[in-house]
């Protein structure tokens, strides 16, 4: 492991951030979950927290990923944040907030010199150099981000965390990657620069979305976010949360953000949560 790893910094953020698109923003020292502690501050006084607002935690000790796993990195080498949004939309379409997430990340690595993919649902890979153990499910895909959205009131939480500057002995999972090991070019202050990319993208695409009424098909955002999947087109298996595995071809994304899914009987069906696993069986 590296030495400590310096802070992030907090002055001139906001401004970089642009307060036009972030009304508030909390940097803390340390979380639990930015996405626990923003859910509960937003319920408690939603008046004080607009719209947009972002938490950010230097260090998030207990994160959360998809079913209550826990999502952990060690101080300064992660980007940790959550973004309380109020989209005004049908519920029916609050699904594609994570999604929305993933992509504004791809977008957001892409700036930084990496091509990264969109696994469904919540997770964001970068494949790693020719020569690399492949791992079962993953492929030579690496792990660098991970999305969880939930509902609170009219609202949705959505939490990022990103692996930015973890060196191989800190990765906890032969899958999991950061942008440092993958090769991305990254300046001293790379959690922060990050974390500005990061914002505008989902900005801008969460007010198309908005805009849209929530449909993401008229949105022009189903085809955007194809088009960096590393899950459609492929031969999967969705193991839903009770255990049930549903097997076939990725063929889509639905209406509600779910994933459509050619089962080996040729129906089709939509899965909306469940931990993908890519088969290494010719693409379709």
């Amino acid at each position: 492991m590296s030495d400590e790893r310096p802070a992030l910094e907090v002055p001139g953020l906001h401004e970089r951030l642009g307060t036009d698109v972030v009304p508030r923003l909390e940097v803390v020292e340390r979380a639990g979950s930015t996405s626990s502690e923003l859910a509960a501050a937003a319920s408690a006084d939603p008046s004080a927290w607009p719209d947009f607002s972002v938490y950010v935690a230097d260090h998030q000790a207990q994160g959360r990923g998809r079913s209550g796993r826990g999502w952990s990195t060690p101080p300064g080498v992660a980007l940790t944040a959550s973004f309380l949004l109020r989209p005004g939309v049908p519920p029916s379409s609050f699904g594609w907030v994570g999604l929305l997430g993933a992509l504004a990340v791809v977008r957001a690595v892409g700036a930084f010199g990496l091509v990264a993919r969109a696994k469904w649902p919540n997770d964001v890979l970068v494949e790693a150099p020719v020569g690399a153990d492949e791992v079962d499910g993953w492929g030579r895909g690496r792990k660098v981000a991970g999305i969880l959205g939930e509902v609170v009131g009219d609202a949705v939480v959505l939490g990022i965390g990103v692996n930015v500057l973890q060196e191989p002995d800190e990765l906890p999972v032969p899958w999991a990657g950061s942008l440092a090991t993958l090769g991305a070019t990254l300046g001293e202050h790379a959690r922060e620069d990050l974390l500005v990319v990061l914002t505008h993208q989902l900005w801008h695409l969460d007010e198309r979305w908005r805009v849209a009424g929530g449909d993401a098909a008229a949105a022009g955002l189903v085809e955007e976010y194809a088009a960096v999947s590393a899950t459609l087109g492929r031969a999967v298996a969705v193991e839903r949360p009770g255990g049930e595995v549903v097997a076939g071809v990725a063929e889509g994304v639905a209406d509600d953000g779910g994933l459509l899914v050619r089962r080996v009987d040729g129906e089709r069906e939509v899965v909306r949560a469940g931990d993908v696993h890519h088969l290494r069986l010719p693409s379709v």
